[in-house]
């Protein structure tokens, strides 16, 4: 209990007050706003003028992932410094300030995706945790950052998805292990109706076995196109 309290109290005390920007350490210009405008000018972007806003058209990702079950993969940027930094942060630290900039970085590009008039999913789904784990961290960070995508691009949000079981954390695991500790991992809820097309969300790609194994359960279900979108996406051999 005094765990959340100080958790609420901390989240209150970052909204309200300026902040340092979390990359440089200086003053933001606003309380909303985690990025001095030097930091955010100097953001990492991904080649979207390349691929037309699929990343799976671009051989340096495609290459890294093995059998991918979705047709598009949407990422703010590569998993490196400092967005590794900002999730590691929010993930583990529960630093709302990094969980905030990491939001708005995943809405900015997800405004940007819609004024390219790119055919939009019909609904947005994100990959849960399990109910243990999720006490215990306070939040699920891809539920959050689909509350964010469905709010900024007003297509509705279904809470379709469960994971059971005791499967292990993924961090740290091998591309084969991570495949046998998700082998029947999710599920969905009873009577659910999903449309044809969908975006999956997540925080980080890494090997796409997560990504893999709930889609397989989305297109059981009807699903015919599934478009992936995290905030950031790693290119392992």
């Amino acid at each position: 209990m005094l765990n959340k309290i100080l958790s609420q109290f901390s989240h209150l005390w970052h909204r309200l007050l300026p902040s340092p920007c979390l990359w440089c350490s200086q003053l933001t210009d606003s309380a909303s706003e985690q990025l001095c405008s030097y930091c955010t000018s100097a953001l990492p972007r991904l080649p979207y003028e390349l691929c037309h806003y699929n990343l799976r058209w671009l051989p340096a990702v495609d290459t890294g992932l093995q059998n991918p079950q979705f047709d598009n993969l949407l990422s703010v940027a590569f998993y490196e410094h400092p967005y590794q930094h900002w999730i590691s942060r929010w993930k583990f630290s529960k630093d709302y300030g990094a969980g905030q900039l990491l939001q708005q970085q995943f809405a900015n590009l997800l405004i940007e995706y819609k004024s390219k008039m790119y055919n939009l999913p019909q609904a947005i789904v994100y990959v849960p945790m399990l109910a243990k784990r999720q006490r215990k961290r306070g939040f699920n960070q891809a539920e959050l950052l689909a509350k964010t995508a469905s709010s900024v691009l007003a297509i509705p949000l279904f809470h379709s998805l469960i994971k059971k079981g005791k499967q292990h954390a993924q961090v740290g695991l091998t591309r084969k292990a991570r495949q046998a500790n998700l082998k029947h991992a999710f599920k969905l809820k009873d009577n659910t109706a999903l449309p044809t097309s969908v975006a999956l969300v997540d925080d980080v790609l890494t090997t796409g076995a997560t990504a893999n194994e709930v889609c397989r359960v989305l297109r059981k279900h009807g699903v015919k196109h599934i478009s992936l979108w995290t905030i950031a996406v790693t290119l392992t051999p």
